[in-house]
């Protein structure tokens, strides 16, 4: 334990003022102050309290004893025999006359301070890390039924109903029934008039499609593609699990605490974000090569998601990526990795889904 610390006690002679007889009391020596006890002539105790800093401490030869005195006080003489009690108040004073941070107990505290920044700073660090961990595995055990009680909270608090193609989405329902990809999901699809180029998939099975990205698709090929590439979020639970990476503090507690409600009061407040969720890389590419699978295991020309990524990437200026587009891998590497991925896949015409599509026309 650093010196300042500590606490030394003495016996010593007190005289109060010049002529005073001494009284017997005792020292108790503390970093800043010293206190003296002691009993007055009516024999009463009393005790007073000197400032280190205002004492001046000398070794007395005659009589081989430390005296103190006080520049704030006259007359008051402290005597105490031997010299510990000179070195010990030498060195406080000396303690004190340093810059705070140089000082011993000022060391301690830098210590204890850089201690602590180390400590919260790992603590932040296992946040960062270990809250987005464990909202995806939280997230991959939820069930279906749970997630379609999320998505539809959170698509109900957006009230896209209004806006509803209902002609537009009763053709994109119809047309991904007969992709018949099998699936634990109620897929559900809407279009929604607006002119923002984009489309995101929910929690249980629902997938908004607005009419303006709609409007870029030319073939039946690039409508399945985007539906594929959406149906894969929905299916590995990639749209749950960048909710609860996004929300994950949140979503975590009320979920440990069992507060179901909560939750969906925590995704319905942000359900505006919801709107253009962004994954990781690794899970956009998932989403790319798994949605290419559905597609060449129909025949469905692979080509559909080149087409797709060109002309949206071609639609907007450079500085102006479409949000179906924005914050996603790099166009031009998925275009790459499409095409290697599907080369020598078997193409045919499917008959029944280009004449869904043509309703859309």
């Amino acid at each position: 334990m650093p010196l300042i610390a500590k606490m030394k006690s003495y016996f010593a002679s007190y005289l109060i003022s010049h002529g005073a007889d001494p009284a017997e009391s005792t020292i108790l020596i503390f970093d800043k102050n010293l206190s003296i006890g002691y009993r007055n002539d009516a024999g009463v105790n009393e005790m007073e309290s000197w400032l280190i800093k205002d004492v001046d401490a000398v070794f007395d030869l005659p009589t081989q004893q430390t005296k103190i005195t006080n520049r704030k006080k006259s007359g008051s003489v402290i005597f105490i025999p031997g010299k510990e009690a000179l070195v010990y108040i030498n060195e406080l004073q000396a303690e004190q006359q340093k810059a705070w941070h140089k000082r011993k107990g000022g060391k301690e505290w830098v210590r204890n301070f850089l201690l602590l920044i180390g400590i919260l700073g790992l603590l932040f660090l296992l946040y960062l890390l270990i809250v987005p961990w464990l909202s995806e595995k939280m997230a991959s055990k939820v069930s279906v039924k749970t997630e379609q009680q999320l998505g539809d909270a959170v698509y109900n608090s957006m009230n896209l109903d209004q806006q509803e193609d209902t002609a537009a989405t009763a053709v994109l329902n119809e047309f991904f029934r007969t992709m018949k990809v099998p699936t634990a999901y109620d897929i559900r699809i809407t279009v929604v008039n607006d002119n923002v180029v984009n489309a995101f998939a929910l929690p249980g099975g629902r997938i908004v499609v607005y009419t303006a990205l709609l409007k870029q698709i030319k073939t039946y090929p690039e409508l399945a593609a985007l539906l594929s590439h959406e149906f894969t979020h929905i299916n590995n639970k990639h749209s749950t699990k960048s909710i609860f990476r996004r929300l994950g503090s949140k979503v975590f507690i009320s979920l440990l605490f069992g507060r179901f409600g909560s939750v969906s009061s925590v995704l319905i407040n942000h359900a505006d974000d919801l709107k253009s969720l962004t994954y990781s890389r690794r899970l956009e590419k998932e989403a790319d090569t798994e949605g290419l699978a559905i597609l060449t295991q129909r025949k469905i020309n692979p080509d559909g998601f080149v087409s797709l990524f060109t002309h949206l990437k071609e639609a907007a200026p450079a500085d102006m990526l479409p949000e179906f587009l924005g914050s996603h891998p790099d166009i031009d590497k998925r275009i790459a990795y499409i095409k290697e991925a599907s080369k020598e896949a078997p193409v045919e015409e499917d008959a029944q889904l280009k004449a869904i599509f043509e309703k859309l026309k």
